[in-house]
């Protein structure tokens, strides 16, 4: 048994055998949920002892050993659940009153993703957190087979900051034999990613609504760069949960952190900051020319500051688009006023495509 950890108390009980750990989550945060005497015991989660035999990606036969991680804090280690059963189970098990915050990611976390688990932690009596590399946002030929997977890892990291229970389906799972349902945002192909993404949005709004309708969050937690998406879904949808947009979390040089950074080489990341630059050179002619008493500023004059920012770095192959839109659909504007924008961009640096966005109000 483990006494008080944090805001919160955890009880643990093994099983006869270490192939199942059964867990009563009692969140102390908020005294509400204390309503729950002790909820039914999860019997289907896995425990350390199996994670080892979790495929490492979504169908991978690499396998992880993980039986020394408990030894490594006090604090416990989330419970990892494979299967979609398991994870309903547990969410079933809690009273009402208990909060639940969700962090959806694709795994090989970094800050970002952990600084919103952090507000999930801080927010919620309860704390779920997915790793799932979606295959229907990538297209034919992109980075689906390379993705890195690193689940034993990534499993510490939430672990460190107090992610309750961990959301690692497979493939076949979240889309199963002769699966035909898609949700299908409509407008997201015609905006300057999804034309040269086609079908990417579609792919994120399906996951996405699929982990909602799975794990019934009380609050979702996103960074900037999915924010219109996001609200999209769910106000079209009428989906009961609440979305918190963080802000993107960046490196001290600027860059916008990201998983496929690890893609750069050495040369590559010493000049990738330019990217934030010339958003940055953006914001500060938009905010100079309203503190001048302009109404609005044209799209076009935005685009341009960014271009040449963009143009001083040799490394910068193709810039695929500069895009200025409207915060609520993602619509091309064509002057911003007072009510902001989004400045978005997609460039080649080296062999790497890096996307990056800034909002300016």
């Amino acid at each position: 048994m483990r006494g008080t950890m944090s805001h919160r108390t955890h009880l643990y009980l093994l099983a006869t055998t270490p192939s199942k750990l059964l867990n009563i989550n009692l969140a102390s945060r908020r005294f509400p949920a204390f309503h729950t005497s002790i909820a039914p015991i999860i019997t289907n989660t896995i425990s350390l002892f199996d994670l080892a035999r979790i495929p490492s990606g979504n169908g991978s036969s690499e396998t992880r050993d993980m039986s020394t991680a408990a030894n490594a804090s006090n604090t416990p280690m989330p419970i990892v659940h494979p299967t979609i059963q398991s994870i309903r189970s547990m969410r079933k098990s809690l009273n009402p009153a208990v909060s639940v915050g969700f962090v959806p990611t694709m795994g090989a976390l970094h800050e970002g993703h952990l600084s919103l688990a952090r507000a999930a932690r801080s927010q919620n009596d309860v704390v779920v957190a997915s790793i799932f590399v979606n295959p229907a946002q990538f297209l034919q030929g992109e980075d689906l087979d390379k993705y890195p997977r690193q689940l034993e890892k990534d499993v510490e990291l939430l672990r460190e900051v107090g992610v309750d229970h961990v959301f690692a389906p497979a493939s076949d799972t979240m889309y199963r034999e002769n699966h035909v349902t898609y949700v299908e945002p409509m407008g997201f192909d015609e905006t300057r990613e999804g034309s040269f993404r086609p079908g990417h949005f579609r792919g994120v709004a399906t996951i996405v609504t699929k982990l909602f309708n799975i794990v019934q969050p009380t609050n979702a937690y996103f960074d900037a760069a999915q924010c219109v998406l996001i609200r999209r879904i769910t106000d079209d949808l009428d989906m009961d949960v609440n979305i918190n947009i963080m802000d993107t979390v960046r490196e001290e040089d600027g860059l916008a952190m990201s998983s496929r950074n690890a893609y750069l080489t050495a040369d590559e990341r010493e000049r990738a900051p330019v990217i934030y630059k010339a958003l940055c050179a953006a914001r500060e002619v938009f905010e100079s020319r309203l503190a001048r008493g302009l109404e609005e500023v044209t799209a076009d004059d935005l685009r341009d500051v960014v271009n040449n920012v963009l143009q001083t770095e040799s490394l910068i192959k193709e810039i695929q688009y500069i895009a200025v839109d409207d915060l609520e659909q993602m619509r091309p504007l064509e002057t911003v006023g007072s009510e902001g924008c989004i400045i978005s961009l997609a460039c080649i640096l080296g062999s790497v495509r890096l996307i990056d966005n800034i909002v300016l109000r």
